[in-house]
């Protein structure tokens, strides 16, 4: 019985940052979990030559593929491009199916979504419409495409009416940039699992930030996510215990997460990220599918506490194939 599985991810250079090795991270993680659920797992890279690593993957004849690319060409944007040549070669694979996560990574995209399914987001507008926003409102501009909170920190955070920051806001390209109302309150992170017989909405992770200076936004950040010597990475801890659930507010942000996995229609495993208000009304900042499930990742320790192990996580996420 054929027992290979090619755990494919994106090509790693002597060169790639942090938030690009720790996909080496992940790979050891499925890769044991793989030999202990009794499978020959074999790592592969989609690197420069597309055409000539998908067809290695093909002639490697794998019973299925664990799909970990998470950029292309080291460009996060396209990180859909590796299930999209899975499916294009009739390879089963893992995770989020290719049109889910083309439209989960356009978070422009993902929002008009989210706004025809009733699910609470943000307000947004283009970098062109700067006139439109509200004088003396906080809003935050973001990369369109890129995840791993590239090109995110405190600078993003701006109040309209500020004339320098909007004008260097305007000389951002409209296509690769937009902006978002910034809601100030509580952070959450939730994991969701899936399986073929049931999907698991996992306990809320709320992001701590302690010690942070007066007028320092508290965001999670690039630096919180991968500079350990930042002041944003040693003072942000993820907690599971700040939200009992029995709560109407727990309820709330489970039954939006079950919104987001059916009406985006997503399998394996995914994260969604909230934010709430001063009224506690929440609002999804973003929809991850395939997010990191490195040892040290929030989905893995969202997992775990939850009572599962990598070989049960891997199981899980390896029953429903695209």
């Amino acid at each position: 019985m054929n027992k290979k599985v090619v755990i494919l991810h994106n090509e790693v250079t002597g060169q790639s940052n942090p938030d690009e090795l720790d996909v080496l991270n992940q790979a050891g993680l499925v890769s044991d979990a793989y030999k202990d659920l009794g499978y020959n797992p074999v790592l592969m890279q989609l690197g420069q030559n597309l055409y000539e690593d998908i067809v290695k993957v093909k002639e490697a004849k794998p019973l299925f593929v664990f799909n970990l690319v998470e950029a292309v060409f080291g460009k996060g944007e396209l990180l859909y491009m590796g299930p999209a040549l899975l499916h294009a070669m009739h390879i089963p694979y893992t995770g989020v199916p290719h049109d889910a996560l083309f439209l989960t990574t356009s978070k422009v995209l993902a929002k008009k979504i989210m706004v025809q399914n009733k699910i609470p987001t943000p307000g947004c507008f283009r970098v062109l419409e700067t006139g439109k926003l509200i004088k003396g409102r906080q809003y935050i501009v973001k990369p369109v495409w890129e995840d791993g909170s590239v090109g995110l920190d405190e600078d993003s955070v701006f109040t309209a009416g500020d004339k320098i920051k909007t004008d260097k806001i305007k000389l951002l390209r409209d296509s690769q940039y937009f902006i978002e109302e910034y809601i100030e309150g509580r952070e959450f992170n939730i994991s969701i699992l899936g399986g073929k017989n049931k999907t698991d909405v996992l306990q809320p992770a709320e992001m701590i930030f302690r010690n942070f200076p007066d007028g320092k936004p508290k965001m999670l950040g690039y630096k919180a996510k991968w500079d350990e010597n930042s002041i944003e990475y040693r003072n942000t801890v993820r907690s599971f215990k700040t939200l009992h659930g029995s709560s109407k507010l727990y309820a709330s942000l489970k039954n939006i997460c079950l919104n987001c996995w059916q009406h985006f229609h997503l399998k394996g495993y995914a994260r969604v990220d909230f934010r709430l208000d001063k009224n506690e009304q929440p609002y999804v900042i973003e929809i991850n599918g395939n997010p990191c499930i490195a040892p040290d990742s929030g989905f893995i320790a969202a997992a775990r506490h939850a009572g599962y192990d990598n070989k049960t996580i891997i199981s899980r996420i390896s029953e429903e194939l695209n």
